[in-house]
Protein backbone atom coordinates (compact mmCIF):
# COMPACT_ATOMS: atom_id res chain seq x y z
CA UNK A 1 0.00 0.00 0.00
CA UNK A 2 1.35 3.55 -1.03
CA UNK A 3 1.96 6.35 1.76
CA UNK A 4 -0.37 9.33 2.04
CA UNK A 5 1.93 11.20 0.30
CA UNK A 6 3.16 9.29 -2.17
CA UNK A 7 -0.82 9.12 -3.28
CA UNK A 8 -0.71 13.06 -3.34
CA UNK A 9 1.95 13.40 -5.56
CA UNK A 10 1.56 14.46 -9.19
CA UNK A 11 3.13 12.09 -11.90
CA UNK A 12 3.76 12.70 -15.15
CA UNK A 13 2.08 10.57 -17.47
CA UNK A 14 4.47 8.20 -19.21
CA UNK A 15 6.10 9.24 -22.58
CA UNK A 16 3.61 6.30 -24.59
CA UNK A 17 0.16 7.38 -23.66
CA UNK A 18 -1.39 10.20 -24.86
CA UNK A 19 -2.60 12.66 -22.88
CA UNK A 20 -6.71 13.13 -22.50
CA UNK A 21 -8.38 15.51 -24.29
CA UNK A 22 -9.84 18.35 -22.28
CA UNK A 23 -13.73 17.19 -22.54
CA UNK A 24 -12.70 13.54 -21.30
CA UNK A 25 -11.68 14.97 -17.98
CA UNK A 26 -14.40 16.75 -17.74
CA UNK A 27 -16.69 13.37 -18.23
CA UNK A 28 -13.96 11.78 -15.72
CA UNK A 29 -14.51 14.41 -13.30
CA UNK A 30 -18.19 14.69 -13.48
CA UNK A 31 -18.41 11.19 -13.37
CA UNK A 32 -16.20 10.99 -9.80
CA UNK A 33 -17.82 13.94 -8.29
CA UNK A 34 -21.44 11.84 -8.85
CA UNK A 35 -19.78 8.57 -7.63
CA UNK A 36 -18.62 10.30 -4.87
CA UNK A 37 -21.68 11.97 -3.81
CA UNK A 38 -23.55 8.80 -4.16
CA UNK A 39 -21.25 7.23 -2.09
CA UNK A 40 -21.52 9.84 0.96
CA UNK A 41 -25.50 9.73 0.54
CA UNK A 42 -25.20 6.51 0.74
CA UNK A 43 -23.34 6.05 3.83
CA UNK A 44 -25.21 7.89 5.66
CA UNK A 45 -28.41 6.75 5.60
CA UNK A 46 -26.78 2.93 5.69
CA UNK A 47 -23.72 3.37 8.27
CA UNK A 48 -25.01 1.20 10.90
CA UNK A 49 -25.97 -1.73 8.46
CA UNK A 50 -23.11 -1.74 6.59
CA UNK A 51 -20.80 -1.61 9.61
CA UNK A 52 -22.30 -4.44 10.66
CA UNK A 53 -22.15 -6.27 7.48
CA UNK A 54 -17.98 -5.48 6.99
CA UNK A 55 -17.59 -5.87 10.82
CA UNK A 56 -18.79 -9.56 10.71
CA UNK A 57 -18.78 -10.95 7.21
CA UNK A 58 -20.41 -13.68 5.37
CA UNK A 59 -24.10 -14.76 6.97
CA UNK A 60 -23.19 -18.12 9.64
CA UNK A 61 -25.07 -20.07 11.71
CA UNK A 62 -23.71 -18.75 14.63
CA UNK A 63 -25.19 -15.09 14.52
CA UNK A 64 -27.86 -15.64 16.67
CA UNK A 65 -24.46 -14.41 18.67
CA UNK A 66 -24.20 -11.25 17.14
CA UNK A 67 -28.04 -9.71 16.54
CA UNK A 68 -30.44 -8.89 19.12
CA UNK A 69 -32.77 -11.57 19.58
CA UNK A 70 -36.44 -12.56 21.09
CA UNK A 71 -36.53 -15.79 23.85
CA UNK A 72 -38.64 -18.66 23.09
CA UNK A 73 -39.64 -20.64 26.21
CA UNK A 74 -40.03 -24.42 26.66
CA UNK A 75 -42.41 -25.44 28.82
CA UNK A 76 -41.36 -27.27 32.22
CA UNK A 77 -41.92 -30.68 30.80
CA UNK A 78 -40.03 -31.14 27.94
CA UNK A 79 -40.43 -34.19 25.91
CA UNK A 80 -37.84 -36.40 25.94
CA UNK A 81 -37.33 -38.96 22.34
CA UNK A 82 -36.61 -42.22 23.35
CA UNK A 83 -33.38 -43.51 22.18
CA UNK A 84 -32.78 -47.43 20.79
CA UNK A 85 -30.39 -48.55 18.45
CA UNK A 86 -33.15 -51.90 18.41
CA UNK A 87 -36.02 -50.05 16.79
CA UNK A 88 -34.80 -49.67 13.22
CA UNK A 89 -31.36 -49.45 11.41
CA UNK A 90 -30.12 -46.56 9.52
CA UNK A 91 -28.14 -47.55 6.44
CA UNK A 92 -24.13 -47.07 7.20
CA UNK A 93 -23.65 -46.88 3.79
CA UNK A 94 -25.59 -44.87 0.89
CA UNK A 95 -26.18 -44.23 -2.74
CA UNK A 96 -27.03 -41.09 -3.39
CA UNK A 97 -26.37 -38.11 -6.58
CA UNK A 98 -23.42 -39.30 -7.94
CA UNK A 99 -21.99 -41.55 -4.85
CA UNK A 100 -22.12 -44.90 -5.00
CA UNK A 101 -22.51 -47.00 -1.68
CA UNK A 102 -21.01 -44.36 0.06
CA UNK A 103 -19.94 -44.18 4.17
CA UNK A 104 -22.81 -41.99 5.74
CA UNK A 105 -20.61 -41.16 9.00
CA UNK A 106 -17.26 -39.85 6.15
CA UNK A 107 -19.83 -38.26 4.33
CA UNK A 108 -21.60 -35.92 6.95
CA UNK A 109 -18.13 -35.20 8.66
CA UNK A 110 -16.93 -34.12 5.17
CA UNK A 111 -19.59 -32.02 4.47
CA UNK A 112 -18.73 -29.54 7.69
CA UNK A 113 -22.15 -31.36 9.41
CA UNK A 114 -22.72 -29.94 13.17
CA UNK A 115 -25.91 -32.70 13.65
CA UNK A 116 -27.07 -35.36 11.53
CA UNK A 117 -30.52 -36.97 13.26
CA UNK A 118 -32.90 -39.58 12.68
CA UNK A 119 -36.21 -40.00 14.62
CA UNK A 120 -38.34 -43.23 13.09
CA UNK A 121 -41.43 -43.93 14.60
CA UNK A 122 -41.14 -40.96 17.37
CA UNK A 123 -37.86 -42.33 18.52
CA UNK A 124 -34.32 -41.66 17.97
CA UNK A 125 -32.64 -44.05 16.14
CA UNK A 126 -29.52 -41.88 15.02
CA UNK A 127 -28.17 -38.70 16.24
CA UNK A 128 -24.67 -37.39 15.09
CA UNK A 129 -22.67 -34.33 16.10
CA UNK A 130 -19.34 -32.46 15.07
CA UNK A 131 -17.25 -29.83 15.67
CA UNK A 132 -18.18 -29.12 18.81
CA UNK A 133 -22.05 -29.11 18.44
CA UNK A 134 -24.06 -31.15 20.81
CA UNK A 135 -27.69 -31.89 21.60
CA UNK A 136 -28.09 -28.88 24.04
CA UNK A 137 -26.78 -26.39 20.79
CA UNK A 138 -28.35 -23.97 19.17
CA UNK A 139 -27.79 -23.15 15.65
CA UNK A 140 -29.56 -20.65 12.57
CA UNK A 141 -31.77 -22.36 10.75
CA UNK A 142 -32.06 -19.62 8.01
CA UNK A 143 -34.86 -20.39 5.57
CA UNK A 144 -36.26 -23.57 7.69
CA UNK A 145 -37.83 -20.39 9.46
CA UNK A 146 -40.52 -19.41 6.58
CA UNK A 147 -42.04 -22.95 7.32
CA UNK A 148 -42.57 -22.17 11.27
CA UNK A 149 -44.23 -19.11 9.93
CA UNK A 150 -46.41 -20.98 7.90
CA UNK A 151 -47.70 -22.88 10.61
CA UNK A 152 -48.09 -19.85 12.83
CA UNK A 153 -50.29 -18.42 9.93
CA UNK A 154 -52.43 -21.74 10.06
CA UNK A 155 -52.67 -21.11 13.71
CA UNK A 156 -53.84 -17.43 13.48
CA UNK A 157 -56.56 -19.07 10.88
CA UNK A 158 -57.33 -21.26 12.84
CA UNK A 159 -57.42 -19.05 15.99
CA UNK A 160 -59.71 -16.86 14.27
CA UNK A 161 -56.71 -14.15 14.27
CA UNK A 162 -56.67 -14.24 10.07
CA UNK A 163 -59.76 -14.58 8.00
CA UNK A 164 -58.31 -16.71 4.84
CA UNK A 165 -55.69 -17.44 2.80
CA UNK A 166 -57.50 -15.63 -0.11
CA UNK A 167 -57.74 -12.59 1.72
CA UNK A 168 -55.70 -9.31 0.26
CA UNK A 169 -52.78 -7.86 1.95
CA UNK A 170 -54.47 -4.64 2.45
CA UNK A 171 -57.05 -5.97 4.97
CA UNK A 172 -53.84 -6.04 7.12
CA UNK A 173 -51.02 -3.99 6.03
CA UNK A 174 -53.43 -1.24 4.09
CA UNK A 175 -50.97 1.20 3.84
CA UNK A 176 -49.64 -0.76 1.00
CA UNK A 177 -53.44 0.02 -0.91
CA UNK A 178 -53.16 1.87 -4.41
CA UNK A 179 -49.99 0.01 -5.82
CA UNK A 180 -51.87 -3.44 -7.12
CA UNK A 181 -51.57 -5.38 -3.42
CA UNK A 182 -54.86 -5.12 -3.39
CA UNK A 183 -55.12 -8.45 -5.80
CA UNK A 184 -52.10 -10.18 -3.78
CA UNK A 185 -53.31 -12.75 -1.14
CA UNK A 186 -51.82 -14.38 1.44
CA UNK A 187 -52.02 -17.65 -0.31
CA UNK A 188 -49.59 -15.92 -3.20
CA UNK A 189 -47.39 -14.60 -0.52
CA UNK A 190 -47.49 -18.75 1.06
CA UNK A 191 -46.62 -19.62 -2.88
CA UNK A 192 -44.50 -17.24 -3.89
CA UNK A 193 -46.43 -16.23 -6.48
CA UNK A 194 -46.91 -12.62 -5.32
CA UNK A 195 -45.44 -10.76 -8.65
CA UNK A 196 -43.15 -8.61 -5.78
CA UNK A 197 -40.41 -6.91 -6.84
CA UNK A 198 -37.61 -8.70 -4.38
CA UNK A 199 -34.46 -10.30 -5.87
CA UNK A 200 -33.15 -12.89 -3.52
CA UNK A 201 -29.37 -12.53 -3.88
CA UNK A 202 -26.33 -11.96 -1.52
CA UNK A 203 -25.02 -8.87 -3.49
CA UNK A 204 -23.89 -6.77 0.08
CA UNK A 205 -25.52 -3.63 -1.97
CA UNK A 206 -28.72 -4.89 -2.25
CA UNK A 207 -31.75 -5.35 -0.12
CA UNK A 208 -32.07 -8.58 0.39
CA UNK A 209 -28.87 -8.32 2.19
CA UNK A 210 -29.22 -5.26 3.66
CA UNK A 211 -32.21 -6.40 5.66
CA UNK A 212 -30.12 -9.51 7.50
CA UNK A 213 -27.93 -6.80 8.66
CA UNK A 214 -29.97 -4.00 9.44
CA UNK A 215 -31.17 -3.10 12.90
CA UNK A 216 -34.41 -0.77 12.15
CA UNK A 217 -34.82 -1.00 8.33
CA UNK A 218 -38.03 -3.61 7.93
CA UNK A 219 -40.96 -1.85 8.69
CA UNK A 220 -39.90 1.00 6.71
CA UNK A 221 -39.25 -1.59 3.51
CA UNK A 222 -42.06 -3.15 3.64
CA UNK A 223 -43.80 -0.08 3.44
CA UNK A 224 -41.97 0.54 0.29
CA UNK A 225 -42.45 -2.62 -1.73
CA UNK A 226 -43.70 -2.36 -5.03
CA UNK A 227 -44.64 -5.21 -7.44
CA UNK A 228 -42.84 -6.50 -10.43
CA UNK A 229 -45.40 -8.35 -12.29
CA UNK A 230 -49.18 -9.32 -11.89
CA UNK A 231 -49.78 -11.24 -8.43
CA UNK A 232 -50.54 -15.51 -9.32
CA UNK A 233 -48.40 -15.48 -12.90
CA UNK A 234 -45.23 -17.12 -11.30
CA UNK A 235 -43.28 -18.86 -8.92
CA UNK A 236 -40.17 -16.84 -7.52
CA UNK A 237 -38.49 -17.82 -4.49
CA UNK A 238 -38.15 -14.79 -2.41
CA UNK A 239 -37.82 -13.62 1.25
CA UNK A 240 -39.55 -10.64 0.62
CA UNK A 241 -42.76 -12.54 0.27
CA UNK A 242 -42.34 -14.15 4.06
CA UNK A 243 -41.65 -10.83 4.97
CA UNK A 244 -44.70 -8.91 4.25
CA UNK A 245 -46.53 -12.27 4.88
CA UNK A 246 -44.59 -11.53 8.86
CA UNK A 247 -46.21 -8.21 8.83
CA UNK A 248 -49.77 -9.72 8.29
CA UNK A 249 -49.08 -11.91 10.83
CA UNK A 250 -48.00 -9.44 13.26
CA UNK A 251 -50.81 -7.24 12.28
CA UNK A 252 -53.30 -9.93 13.27
CA UNK A 253 -51.59 -10.61 16.35
CA UNK A 254 -52.07 -7.19 17.52
CA UNK A 255 -50.13 -6.93 20.90
CA UNK A 256 -48.82 -10.21 20.89
CA UNK A 257 -45.06 -10.28 18.78
CA UNK A 258 -44.49 -13.26 16.91
CA UNK A 259 -41.79 -15.23 19.21
CA UNK A 260 -44.78 -14.98 21.98
CA UNK A 261 -47.28 -16.23 19.45
CA UNK A 262 -44.59 -19.08 18.72
CA UNK A 263 -43.85 -19.79 22.40
CA UNK A 264 -47.95 -20.13 23.28
CA UNK A 265 -49.08 -22.03 21.00
CA UNK A 266 -46.40 -24.09 19.32
CA UNK A 267 -42.63 -24.23 21.41
CA UNK A 268 -44.53 -25.09 24.69
CA UNK A 269 -47.06 -27.25 23.73
CA UNK A 270 -45.40 -29.46 21.83
CA UNK A 271 -42.80 -30.01 24.81
CA UNK A 272 -39.60 -28.50 23.48
CA UNK A 273 -36.33 -29.51 25.26
CA UNK A 274 -34.42 -26.38 24.94
CA UNK A 275 -35.64 -22.11 24.59
CA UNK A 276 -35.08 -20.85 21.37
CA UNK A 277 -34.08 -17.63 19.71
CA UNK A 278 -35.55 -15.27 16.80
CA UNK A 279 -32.99 -12.68 16.05
CA UNK A 280 -34.83 -8.99 15.44
CA UNK A 281 -34.52 -6.05 14.02
CA UNK A 282 -35.25 -3.77 16.37
CA UNK A 283 -38.41 -5.17 18.29
CA UNK A 284 -39.32 -7.30 14.72
CA UNK A 285 -38.33 -10.48 13.92
CA UNK A 286 -36.64 -11.01 10.88
CA UNK A 287 -38.83 -14.32 10.19
CA UNK A 288 -37.08 -15.51 6.98
CA UNK A 289 -34.21 -16.04 8.72
CA UNK A 290 -33.74 -16.02 12.03
CA UNK A 291 -34.90 -19.00 14.38
CA UNK A 292 -32.34 -20.95 16.45
CA UNK A 293 -32.72 -23.96 17.86
CA UNK A 294 -31.52 -27.07 18.72
CA UNK A 295 -31.54 -30.19 16.18
CA UNK A 296 -34.05 -32.25 18.71
CA UNK A 297 -36.66 -29.04 18.45
CA UNK A 298 -36.37 -29.04 15.17
CA UNK A 299 -37.07 -32.36 14.46
CA UNK A 300 -40.18 -32.23 16.41
CA UNK A 301 -41.50 -29.63 14.07
CA UNK A 302 -41.12 -32.13 11.13
CA UNK A 303 -43.10 -34.84 13.48
CA UNK A 304 -45.97 -32.32 14.00
CA UNK A 305 -46.30 -31.75 10.46
CA UNK A 306 -45.63 -35.84 9.84
CA UNK A 307 -48.41 -36.45 12.54
CA UNK A 308 -50.85 -34.04 10.59
CA UNK A 309 -50.35 -31.07 13.25
CA UNK A 310 -51.65 -33.49 16.19
CA UNK A 311 -49.02 -33.38 19.20
CA UNK A 312 -49.66 -36.30 21.94
CA UNK A 313 -53.30 -36.09 21.15
CA UNK A 314 -53.67 -32.23 21.57
CA UNK A 315 -54.58 -30.24 18.36
CA UNK A 316 -51.38 -27.70 17.55
CA UNK A 317 -52.68 -26.83 13.65
CA UNK A 318 -55.64 -27.80 11.91
CA UNK A 319 -55.12 -30.96 9.59
CA UNK A 320 -56.18 -29.08 6.72
CA UNK A 321 -52.83 -26.41 6.95
CA UNK A 322 -50.64 -28.93 7.21
CA UNK A 323 -51.97 -30.41 4.28
CA UNK A 324 -51.80 -27.13 2.03
CA UNK A 325 -47.47 -28.54 2.49
CA UNK A 326 -48.25 -32.34 1.85
CA UNK A 327 -50.02 -31.66 -1.28
CA UNK A 328 -49.49 -30.26 -4.79
CA UNK A 329 -51.10 -27.20 -5.55
CA UNK A 330 -50.07 -25.65 -8.88
CA UNK A 331 -52.87 -22.74 -9.41
CA UNK A 332 -51.93 -19.19 -9.72
CA UNK A 333 -48.39 -20.01 -11.27
CA UNK A 334 -47.32 -22.34 -7.92
CA UNK A 335 -44.26 -24.80 -8.19
CA UNK A 336 -45.12 -28.30 -6.92
CA UNK A 337 -41.56 -27.98 -5.77
CA UNK A 338 -42.78 -25.61 -3.03
CA UNK A 339 -46.45 -25.88 -0.94
CA UNK A 340 -47.44 -22.90 1.73
CA UNK A 341 -42.96 -22.37 2.53
CA UNK A 342 -42.23 -25.78 2.66
CA UNK A 343 -40.42 -27.51 0.23
CA UNK A 344 -40.74 -31.09 -1.84
CA UNK A 345 -38.07 -32.58 -3.35
CA UNK A 346 -39.80 -35.04 -5.19
CA UNK A 347 -43.50 -34.41 -7.51
CA UNK A 348 -44.66 -38.42 -7.38
CA UNK A 349 -43.53 -38.97 -3.89
CA UNK A 350 -45.29 -38.03 -0.47
CA UNK A 351 -41.86 -36.49 0.87
CA UNK A 352 -41.45 -32.97 2.07
CA UNK A 353 -38.77 -30.33 3.50
CA UNK A 354 -37.74 -27.44 5.76
CA UNK A 355 -34.45 -26.33 3.92
CA UNK A 356 -32.35 -23.35 4.91
CA UNK A 357 -29.05 -21.54 3.96
CA UNK A 358 -25.75 -23.47 3.91
CA UNK A 359 -27.69 -26.74 4.50
CA UNK A 360 -30.07 -26.55 7.12
CA UNK A 361 -32.64 -29.43 6.57
CA UNK A 362 -35.75 -30.70 8.44
CA UNK A 363 -36.87 -34.07 5.98
CA UNK A 364 -40.14 -35.56 6.56
CA UNK A 365 -40.72 -38.86 5.08
CA UNK A 366 -44.37 -40.34 5.72
CA UNK A 367 -44.01 -43.33 3.52
CA UNK A 368 -41.25 -44.58 6.64
CA UNK A 369 -42.84 -42.92 9.09
CA UNK A 370 -39.00 -40.69 9.40
CA UNK A 371 -38.02 -37.22 9.86
CA UNK A 372 -34.25 -36.32 9.78
CA UNK A 373 -32.60 -33.62 10.72
CA UNK A 374 -29.16 -32.08 9.18
CA UNK A 375 -27.81 -28.64 10.57
CA UNK A 376 -24.13 -27.77 9.29
CA UNK A 377 -21.43 -24.59 9.06
CA UNK A 378 -22.22 -24.99 4.89
CA UNK A 379 -23.34 -27.26 2.58
CA UNK A 380 -20.05 -29.18 2.17
CA UNK A 381 -19.72 -28.56 -1.52
CA UNK A 382 -23.38 -30.70 -1.94
CA UNK A 383 -25.91 -28.69 -3.72
CA UNK A 384 -29.53 -29.02 -2.54
CA UNK A 385 -30.81 -31.30 -5.20
CA UNK A 386 -27.79 -33.95 -4.23
CA UNK A 387 -28.73 -33.48 -0.06
CA UNK A 388 -32.33 -34.37 -0.58
CA UNK A 389 -30.94 -37.32 -2.86
CA UNK A 390 -28.98 -38.00 0.24
CA UNK A 391 -31.81 -37.17 3.15
CA UNK A 392 -34.36 -39.12 0.68
CA UNK A 393 -32.06 -42.39 0.76
CA UNK A 394 -31.14 -42.53 4.59
CA UNK A 395 -34.64 -41.70 5.27
CA UNK A 396 -35.67 -44.88 2.82
CA UNK A 397 -33.36 -47.29 4.16
CA UNK A 398 -34.29 -47.18 7.73
CA UNK A 399 -35.62 -50.76 8.42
Amino acid sequence: MTSAEDDSTERAAPSNQTAEEPHVRAIRGDLFCLLAGALVAFSAVSCTTYSQMFRHGPSGVRDYRIFNSKTIKCGPAPFQFATSSQVATVPARVSFGDKKDADLDDVLERSNSLAFLVVHNGQIVLERYFAGHSRDSISLAFSMSKSVVSILVGCAIDDGLIGSIDDPVTKYVPELAGRGFEQVTLKHLLQMTSGLDYVEADNPFGLHSRLYYCESCIQDSVSHFRLAETPGTRFIYKSGDNILLAAVLRRALKTENISAYLERRVWKPVHMEHDALWITDGDVEKTWCGLAATARDFAKLGMLYLMDGEWEGQRIVSADWVQHARSIDESDGASWEYQFQWWRPFRDRTHFMMAGHLGQYVYVNPDTNTVVVRLGLNTGGMNFETWQSLLAAVSDGVH
